[in-house]
C-alpha cells in the first residue's frame, strides 16, 4: 500500500536560520510537549517568571527518561541551549541579575499579542525542491495544513506541532497507514483504496518531481513556517482565541476569584492557603 520516497529529503538546506540542527525528527515532538507543560506549570504558579534552562533539562531529563543531560542531548541532537533558542514560541536570554542563575540561559513561553492585536491568516508556500520540505513548520492548535493539488487537509488537533513540513507530510502516511492496518477489518475495500491512493500521493509529493503548494489555515494568527523566504501570507479579520490562551485564560480567572474570596475573610480568621499548580486541575 505505502510507495514510499524514493530517498530522505537532503538535511543541509532549509533549516532555521541561524542553526545547524533539523528541528524536524521523530524525538522532537516528545520533548517539545514535555517542555510545554512545565512553562505552563511556572506560568501558572509563577507568572512569567523566568525558568534556567539547567532546571529545565534535568526535569526533561528525570520525566522522559534520560541517564543524563549528555544522553538527552544525544536524543536532541543538539545542545538544550541551542534547541530552546530555535523554538518560535519560547523567548530567551542570559540571566543578569545577579542571582543564582546569573550568566546562565533562561527561557519562557512568548508573549503573544492578544486576539483583538493578531489577525487570522492563510500562509503558502510553494514547494519547488526538496530542500523546502526541511522548513519548520509551527502549526497552532486550531491551525488546518491544506495541499490543494490533492484536496487534501490535516486537520486541527488541539496541541502546537512544530516539525519541519516533510514530517508533518510523513506523520500523515503514518497516521492513515496505521489507521488501514488497525481498523481495516471495518473499512470498506473502496474506502481503504482511496486511502492507499492518498498515502501514495502523499508520498510522491516527498519527491518533489513537481512543485505543489503548502499552506496553513491559521484563524488564531499564530503559526509560522521558517525561514519565511517566500512564503506568502494573506490576512483576514480579526484572530479567535487559541485554546492554550483560552485555558490559560479561565485557569487565571479561577485563580483571581480565589484571591478575592481571601480578601473577603473577616478580620481575625486565617486566610485559606493559596492556590499552587497541584492544587487545580
Amino acid at each position: 500500500m505505502s510507495n514510499p520516497a524514493s530517498d530522505p529529503a537532503p538535511e543541509t538546506t532549509g533549516r532555521l536560520d541561524g542553526f545547524q540542527f533539523n528541528l524536524g525528527h521523530q524525538e522532537t515532538d516528545r520533548i517539545v510537549d514535555e517542555l510545554e507543560q512545565i512553562c505552563k506549570q511556572v506560568r501558572q504558579s509563577a507568572g512569567d517568571a523566568w525558568m534556567s534552562a539547567d532546571s529545565a533539562v534535568k526535569m526533561l531529563c528525570t520525566n522522559l527518561g534520560y541517564e543524563d543531560q549528555g544522553e538527552f542531548e544525544d536524543g536532541l541532537k543538539t545542545s538544550f541551549d541551542e534547541f530552546i533558542k530555535a523554538l518560535p514560541h519560547i523567548e530567551s536570554k542570559i540571566q543578569d541579575d545577579g542571582s543564582a542563575a546569573d550568566g546562565k540561559l533562561v527561557f519562557r513561553f512568548k508573549k503573544m499579542p492578544p486576539p483583538a492585536d493578531r489577525k487570522m491568516f492563510v500562509k503558502k508556500l510553494r514547494i519547488t525542491s526538496r530542500q523546502d520540505l526541511w522548513r519548520v513548520c509551527h502549526k497552532a492548535p486550531s491551525a488546518v495544513v491544506e495541499i490543494p493539488e490533492l484536496e487534501f487537509e490535516i486537520g486541527a488537533d488541539a496541541k502546537r506541532k512544530i516539525d519541519s513540513i516533510y514530517n508533518h507530510i510523513a506523520s500523515s502516511v503514518y497516521n492513515l497507514t496505521m489507521h488501514v492496518s488497525q481498523h481495516g477489518a471495518n473499512i470498506s475495500t473502496d474506502h481503504k483504496q482511496k486511502i492507499g491512493e492518498t498515502v501514495q500521493s502523499l508520498n510522491a509529493l516527498l519527491d518533489v518531481d513537481e512543485p505543489w503548494t503548502f499552506m496553513v489555515h491559521d484563524r488564531t494568527g499564530i503559526s509560522e513556517i521558517r525561514p519565511d523566504n517566500d512564503v506568502e501570507t494573506i490576512y483576514g479579520g480579526p484572530a479567535e482565541e487559541d485554546p492554550l490562551e483560552t485555558e490559560e485564560r479561565q485557569y487565571q480567572s479561577l485563580l483571581d476569584a480565589i484571591d478575592e474570596d481571601a480578601d473577603d475573610v473577616p478580620a481575625g480568621e486565617p486566610n485559606r492557603p493559596g492556590a499552587t499548580v497541584l492544587d487545580v486541575d
